[in-house]
């Protein structure tokens, strides 16, 4: 009795670990070196919002119906950037046969060529700059590339698709694994777009690599603002060390200054801090004394920063040529000195004050509940980025609805 019942726990837990393998192949192909990886959990998000499934599979792929494409749909879709700046996503494959007949049917529909085999795996080219392919695992979708580099890129998927081990047993994986929400993200800084960067270096030692700045966040939208709940961290000791300590200077915000922000801000930076103890990391983050000299404001900077105690918002309402125009605001110190002539003019000319059409509730409320915060307006970019900009909100639609701001807090 005991050897059977031995026996069958030893069946049942042989059974559990090669499900569990087979559950977690697809995540293989995701490439162990990305930059970036972002976790859907597709059921989470339907209860969340009720379709959004099919009108994913609408929004991303023109498909009417996603019951009979293949594509586990209980499973989570990954977002991530390859090491080399490719954007992807995976999804789990339920059957091989459906995905190909449903890139079949699109082909004879004229929305990309048939699908071709390569060394076991299909490919094919959605929208013309994104390559599809496949196997009895994953979906996998890479690009933008043009058409020259496509051939070149589907060797690369082939190496992804063939992979027996991928980014799942990687520190950044693991740490993805512990947020808690339907869509979770971990970045290297070295990910994010420049004039955005610098507020997560704070705290990093001088010339710390991007690579080694991670962001780890929760996200969610609420009134067409994409609220991402994040925090710096490091896998290098002495990296993150810094950053937890750079953590400890930020404040609870007042929201003094909230009425001073347009509704149409391109981007803005919101903290409360003691100067003098922000000045340090200032001096040690090449990128973040980068951002304030670069956006044509004349000042002594280090003397402004050394003044303030309480809110401190940089704000840029627009961008003239290539030069951000930056406006402030900021609480400073009781009997703080006046900085020289010039700076103190160029100051003046560009305080803030009071807008005519404020930002929405929701977002002044998220501005107002944190230490440090990041608001970028996806409707403020210029003309030469808009294309990028609706392909972004394009792929946000149908998980949140319409997406007009991303506001990360701390």
């Amino acid at each position: 009795m005991c050897k059977r019942i031995r026996f069958c726990w030893s069946t049942l837990l042989m059974v559990m670990i090669l499900a569990s393998c087979s559950n977690d192949e697809y995540l293989n192909v995701i490439p162990k070196n990305s930059t970036a990886v972002i976790a859907i959990d597709l059921p989470g998000l339907t209860g969340e919002a009720k379709g959004v499934n099919g009108s994913l599979m609408k929004a991303w792929f023109h498909m009417s119906d996603a019951s009979d494409c293949g594509i586990d749909m209980t499973a989570k879709v990954y977002l991530f950037e390859a090491p080399d700046g490719n954007l992807g996503m995976v999804m789990k494959v339920k059957d091989e046969d459906d995905v190909e007949e449903w890139l079949d049917k699109m082909a004879r529909q004229g929305r990309c060529p048939k699908p071709q085999k390569r060394r076991g795996c299909h490919f094919t080219v959605l929208n013309r700059s994104w390559v599809a392919g496949f196997n009895d695992a994953a979906f996998m979708v890479m690009g933008p590339v043009v058409s020259a580099d496509q051939a070149g890129l589907m060797r690369k998927m082939v190496k992804y698709l063939e992979a027996e081990e991928g980014i799942v047993d990687s520190p950044m994986f693991g740490k993805l694994a512990e947020i808690d929400s339907s869509v979770a993200m971990v970045a290297q800084a070295q990910a994010l777009p420049d004039q955005f960067v610098s507020p997560f270096t704070l705290g990093a030692p001088a010339h710390t690599p991007l690579d080694q700045i991670l962001i780890a966040a929760a996200m969610k939208v609420k009134d067409g603002c994409l609220l991402v709940d994040g925090n710096t961290f490091s896998f290098d000791e002495k990296v993150d060390a810094g950053l937890k300590s750079a953590h400890g200077v930020f404040r609870q915000v007042s929201g003094m200054f909230l009425n001073q922000l347009p509704a149409d801000v391109l981007s803005c930076l919101m903290m409360n801090v003691d100067g003098t103890r922000l000045l340090p990391l200032m001096k040690q983050s090449e990128s973040f004394r980068a951002m304030l000299t670069g956006m044509s404001v004349k000042i002594d900077i280090d003397g402004f920063v050394n003044r303030v105690d309480g809110d401190l918002l940089l704000a840029v309402p627009k961008v003239a040529g290539d030069k951000m125009q930056m406006g402030w605001a900021a609480q400073l110190k009781p009997g703080a000195q006046p900085l020289d002539v010039d700076s103190e003019a160029e100051l003046a000319r560009c305080r803030l004050t009071a807008a005519d059409q404020m930002l929405p509730a929701a977002v002044l409320t998220q501005l107002k509940n944190s230490r440090m915060s990041l608001l970028v307006n996806l409707n403020g970019v210029d003309e030469e980025k808009k294309v990028v900009t609706d392909a972004f909100t394009a792929l946000l639609k149908p998980l949140f609805g319409e997406v007009r701001y991303i506001l990360y807090y701390n």
